[in-house]
């Protein structure tokens, strides 16, 4: 189970390296005029597969009784990880115009401080 703690706390790592990138390439994608192209939807839809199977390590660490430093507000933070990109999805329709790129970054830098927020919750004790 030691390993799956660390691999728990690496993946929380990547994720979060992984939503700030994507969220500083959609603002500099948005900047240089650019749209939504194949490579960046492919990098969107990574985003919350990675999330679930965070979270999907999470649910496996409390079943065996090791989440006990979790709080609530790491449950939370650890939900919109997972929704934050369908959810800008559902409500763009799907477009993926230049102004997308603008929506779709700023979700991504709040992803991605979500994801701090979560590994703070249990790292630092923080609420």
């Amino acid at each position: 189970m030691e390993a799956l703690i660390k691999i728990h706390g690496n993946l929380a790592t990547a994720v979060i390296l992984f939503n700030l990138i994507l969220g500083v390439w959609g603002l500099i994608k948005y900047f240089r005029r650019d749209t939504v192209d194949g490579n960046y939807a492919g990098g969107l839809a990574l985003s919350p597969i990675l999330g679930a199977v965070q979270m999907l390590l999470g649910l496996v660490l409390i079943v065996n009784g090791l989440g006990g430093a979790a709080r609530l507000v790491h449950f939370l933070y650890g939900v919109l990880v997972v929704i934050n990109v369908p959810a800008a999805f559902a409500f763009t329709r799907g477009r993926d115009d230049r102004g997308m790129l603008l929506i779709y970054g700023a979700v991504l830098l709040f992803t991605s401080a979500c994801g701090v927020r979560a590994f703070i919750s249990v790292h630092a004790g923080g609420i």
